[in-house]
């Protein structure tokens, strides 16, 4: 079956130093350039075939609440998705002989996005295509169908930096980072526990429910590109999902080779740390810090005017190792801690409104994970003790947190 043997057909290996040498040569003529870099695509055909581009020059203003399109117009307001997935559920769909361009066109997506490398969709005509592809196609394993189309550019220049990272840790590391890019939808955070880490996904759709096949095919398509940059058939530990389980689910099985939890607390893949120190067949850390400038001006504009979104995400990604302050999130924000409270403040909010807002949010999944006391969700939120904590809580829910973490054990063992 082709999903049973999906990461070992995913990629042509030998196509792993020729693609990082066409980007190296275009990233070598970036930075020597006298112009300012405007607008850098890594097109990846309908066909597949990866064409790394550069531009220089203006190409159109960028706005703070939307991004520069193809052709420079303002292409979407809110929630959206780079058009690399789009492509990746494309391909899959025209493998199960669906007509594309009908569905596209009933849906309203612009096809020529297709082309233009950093593009994107809203989030609503993406999950709109989730919905018709999965009615057509018919699949209960759509999601690997997907999966075993992503390449490099599905995760734009984000992918091209994990690809020459010098290990998997320092790739993984790359796409939690920079997850704001690929979709506003998804956040990742990366946490280790003895001999074990955990990279887990959240997942913001404003509302709108889930479709678990598109949180298959990040959990899933994360695994396949691990696997396909360091060449190693990596095995987790442990695979948790957040969805029931599908009526048959023998390719998720053969596909991840772990075992799979279902009605889970999270959404994540655990991973033996040992694993991810294994290095990355086209290493070049150079290039990676170079891919990153560019990533960096990326994320630098689409949070233009959205500093509460940016601290949010990064409060998310490193408060699980503890206590965090406004001058480690000023530092790592590039910038000095005056400036970044007045920032949040032009926007209408502050530090500790941010802060208390994603301990409420992080609280109670925490809570609801087997395992964890009381006393370790206070850790990982930052609190100086569990007393702390408690009041906190309580002062939010009325609550105290004793409450909803029992509340969930019986719930889990009725």
């Amino acid at each position: 079956m082709r999903n049973a043997v999906i990461d070992e057909q995913l990629f042509d290996r030998p196509s792993v130093n020729s693609v990082l040498n066409g980007v190296a040569v275009r990233v070598s003529r970036l930075m020597s350039a006298s112009q300012g870099l405007s607008h850098a695509s890594m097109t990846d055909g309908i066909d597949g075939t990866n064409v790394p581009q550069w531009h220089f020059g203006h190409q159109g203003d960028i706005a703070s609440d939307g991004e520069v399109g193809a052709i420079g117009h303002m292409v979407e307001v809110g929630k959206s998705g780079l058009t690399g997935w789009v492509l990746a559920m494309v391909r899959a769909m025209r493998g199960l002989d669906i007509d594309v361009e009908g569905v596209l066109a009933e849906i309203g997506m612009d096809r020529g996005l297709l082309e233009g490398g950093y593009s994107r969709y809203s989030q609503e005509q993406i999950s709109q295509l989730w919905r018709k592809a999965i009615e057509l196609s018919g699949e209960t394993n759509f999601a690997l169908k997907v999966v075993a189309e992503i390449r490099p550019a599905t995760f734009h220049v984000v992918g091209y930096a994990m690809s020459c990272s010098a290990t998997l840790a320092r790739a993984l590391h790359r796409f939690a980072f920079y997850c704001r890019l690929i979709s506003d939808s998804a956040t990742a955070t990366i946490s280790e526990a003895g001999e074990a880490t955990t990279i887990e996904f959240l997942f913001d759709t404003g509302g709108t429910p889930l479709i678990y096949q598109t949180i298959d095919t990040v959990l899933a398509g994360t695994l396949a590109f691990a696997r396909w940059i360091s060449g190693e058939q990596i095995e987790p530990l442990e695979v948790r999902l957040q969805h029931a389980a599908p009526a048959d689910d023998a390719d998720y099985q053969a596909f991840y080779r772990a075992p799979i939890t279902y009605s889970a607390s999270q959404n994540c893949i655990v991973f033996k740390t040992a694993d991810l120190d294994r290095p990355i067949l086209a290493a070049d850390e150079e290039l990676a810090s170079m891919l990153d400038s560019v990533a960096n001006r990326y994320l630098e504009q689409r949070m233009s005017g959205r500093m509460a979104v940016r601290v949010r995400d990064l409060l998310i990604a490193t408060m699980p190792n503890g206590a965090v302050s406004k001058s480690s999130v000023a530092r790592q924000l590039n910038m000095t801690e005056r400036t970044l409270l007045r920032r949040l403040k032009a926007e209408g909010t502050t530090f500790v409104d941010v802060l208390n807002d994603v301990r409420q949010e992080l609280a109670f999944q925490y809570l609801r994970r087997p395992g964890i006391t009381v006393s370790d969700v206070a850790y990982m939120l930052g609190f100086s003790d569990e007393n702390t904590f408690s009041r906190a809580f309580k002062r939010w829910t009325g609550r105290r947190p004793g409450v909803i973490a029992q509340g969930h054990r019986k719930e889990s063992t009725a």
